[in-house]
């Protein structure tokens, strides 16, 4: 378990803003690329790592998990240091004030979301919701400084910070979909290569958070024969309801939905079961918000299946996962792609 913590950590600390996908490339590449045969970046910053089983004609096995994530772009450079930003996906405002955040110019400049103190504020400015463009980050750093150093469009994310809560429970940014990514590195990397159901095709794939781009292009790429979609959703808090969320702690979850295959589903519940690995289930009917929804339409189609981490406090800077649960999806994926029954049947 420190090890794949220390994992997700290292991976949800890269900066990855949805656009921005290779700016920490030969970072991920040494801490991802150890465990592959094979390693590729495609034009619109999808990273594409390879595990062959070394038989020849074998089936592809695609792992997805979507490596940018949410985050803003400068659009104005003011006196006194402040940078006013737009959002990139599907940023939430209400979190934003006085958060942290790192701007990725020509250098790394730590930032602070200015906050206008109560005392300070108009009558009723304090139940009104700013939006993004709205905010100003305080740099400290002079306009002519910030114009050379964070120009507009530089992109800026929150700050890598991480906490480890009581019962196992870890806090930080980019845990969508970083951790799903970690579990899924791991996971492969636990798989003998000779137990492997068939070439493993490890897709971090970009641009996720503006429209499940990366995951469209690099399936056609890869021309899989089955997939398995890893991503986050929401974990159950006292203001939520019970049967749209998952339970922390619990073990990850599979998706029901008229976009993924029904009997590849069916045949990971079985096997979790079997190997007696925790595992939830959630209904989404037509949409699973994820990456599941287009790569089963890739090409001809492809047989896949969306398994969940759960998350607490989704798109801030504080997300909150459990590692019980990713050492869970850790092993299922372990299990998925050495059960050569799933692989042969999916290929025919």
């Amino acid at each position: 378990m420190e090890k794949l913590k220390e994992l997700i950590v290292s991976l949800a600390g890269l900066m990855s803003v949805s656009g921005s996908e290779r700016y920490d490339k030969d970072a991920l590449v040494g801490l991802v690329g150890p465990y592959f045969d094979e390693y590729e970046c495609d034009a619109i910053g999808n990273h594409i790592f390879v595990k062959r089983c070394g038989r020849e004609n074998a089936p592809k096995i695609l792992v997805d998990a979507h490596f940018d994530e949410i985050g803003m772009l400068v659009t104005e450079i003011k006196e006194g240091g402040f940078l006013s930003v737009t959002s990139v996906g599907g940023l939430d405002t209400r979190i934003m004030q006085a958060s942290e955040v790192m701007i990725y110019g020509k250098e790394k400049i730590y930032g602070v979301v200015a906050s206008t103190p109560p005392h300070l504020q108009k009558p009723g400015d304090s139940k009104k919701l700013k939006k993004v463009e709205e905010l100003l980050i305080d740099t400290g750093y002079s306009k002519e400084e910030l114009e050379e150093i964070a120009p507009i469009g530089t992109p800026v994310g929150f700050a890598p910070v991480y906490t480890e809560l009581l019962g196992g429970r870890l806090a930080g940014k980019g845990f969508d979909d970083k951790s799903c990514g970690a579990c899924a590195v791991r996971g492969i990397a636990d798989a003998k290569r000779e137990d492997l159901a068939g070439d493993v095709y490890f897709l971090f794939s970009s641009r996720e958070e503006i429209g499940l781009v990366g995951g469209r292009t690099g399936a056609y790429a890869i021309d899989p024969d089955l997939a398995i979609v890893l991503d986050v959703n929401f974990a159950y808090t006292p203001n939520t309801k019970k049967e749209e969320t998952l339970t922390l702690g619990e073990g990850p979850s599979v998706s029901f939905s008229a976009v993924t295959d029904y009997t590849f589903t069916r045949d990971i519940i079985a096997l979790a079961k079997e190997k007696e690995i925790k595992l939830q289930t959630i209904v989404e009917a037509t949409n699973t918000g994820t990456n599941g929804n287009v790569i089963g339409l890739t090409r001809h189609g492809v047989p896949s299946a969306v398994l969940s981490l759960p998350l607490k406090s989704m798109h801030t800077y504080n997300e909150v996962i459990s590692l019980d649960d990713a050492m869970e999806l850790a092993s299922l994926v372990r299990e998925i792609v050495t059960c050569k029954k799933i692989g042969e049947e999916r290929a025919r």
